[in-house]
């Protein structure tokens, strides 16, 4: 039996999630050469190839994954330790990473931690956005849907969102207001990536609403890879589009086409490991976010 050095895990674990050794090596801080050097030197020291060399990028072979879910193990045990291992469990200071998506980062979250860390002066704050695959060994806590399966987490409900219609003054002036779904049939939408759905809530809804007879959905007028691209696009005319109620969302000057039908709901919570259980500082961001509501 071949050791496997246990100090090459992060490669593999970055290369895996990467798909891509130049996006790899950049999270590593190394250059790619020195890092395809060091996957060939692993691989020749265990025997074994762990990844696939092919058009698009890095695909893990099946020893590989296998490497790659106990890397992924080993390095969220690790992180979660030197968290505990190095904070005041009853002092009220330090960083709080926060994982969250884009526009729940952007549209909510941003906006009401200045009062919080008004109060508390010693805590620092640090916002990682991401789009999909969110992994909470990045951070403290992980604003995102109830994760299934994981009894290691605490996962506290925040609040719960509904998918609405929106457009500006300006599209309703130019095009008119629908008066029932099935008037979206003759309106310009606004959609995420067309007739896609996101497990952060429904991106196809307004595709769909009133065709259920019809059995498949509208054609979408102007895509756009990102919620905050759907907003800016409804804010200036663009067409029709669905966003989550948030209050950002319904304090704008968009006007609710359908104030009585209510779409898709997004339930999220607060998650954080339950090694954390006693942070002064997680928990107190707990209380303050769960009374500012959505």
């Amino acid at each position: 039996m071949r050791p496997i050095d246990l100090s090459k895990l992060r490669l593999i674990y970055e290369i895996a999630r990467a798909e891509n050794m130049t996006r790899a090596a950049d999270k590593l801080n190394l250059t790619q050469s020195a890092l395809s050097k060091a996957l060939i030197t692993l691989e020749d020291q265990i025997g074994t190839k762990l990844f696939d060399r092919i058009s698009t990028g890095m695909r893990l072979t099946p020893q590989g994954e296998r490497l790659c879910l106990f890397a992924e193990n080993i390095l969220q045990q690790a992180s979660s330790f030197e968290r505990v291992f190095y904070e005041k469990e009853d002092e009220a200071e330090g960083e709080i990473k926060i994982i969250t998506t884009p526009f729940v980062g952007a549209v909510w979250l941003t906006p009401i931690l200045p009062s919080f860390l008004e109060k508390y002066p010693k805590i620092k704050i640090k916002v990682l956005l991401r789009s999909d695959n969110i992994d909470i060994s990045e951070g403290d806590v992980a604003i995102c849907l109830f994760r299934p399966h994981q009894p290691e987490l605490i996962q506290e409900h925040l609040f719960t969102t509904y998918i609405r219609l929106f457009a500006s003054p300006l599209y309703l002036k130019k095009f008119g207001k629908p008066e029932k779904p099935e008037d979206l049939d003759n309106h310009r939408l606004i959609t995420y990536r067309g007739n896609y759905y996101s497990s952060y809530g429904s991106t196809n809804w307004v595709l769909n609403v009133g065709r259920e007879k019809f059995g498949y959905p509208r054609e979408s007028y102007f895509e756009i890879d990102s919620l905050h691209g759907m907003f800016n696009s409804c804010l200036y005319g663009i067409g029709i589009t669905e966003l989550p109620d948030y209050s950002a969302v319904l304090s704008s000057e968009f006007i609710d086409i359908f104030p009585d039908i209510i779409g898709p709901e997004t339930p999220m919570y607060y998650v954080f490991s339950k090694r954390r259980k006693n942070s002064k500082k997680i928990r107190l961001l707990l209380k303050y976010l769960k009374s500012k509501g959505k």
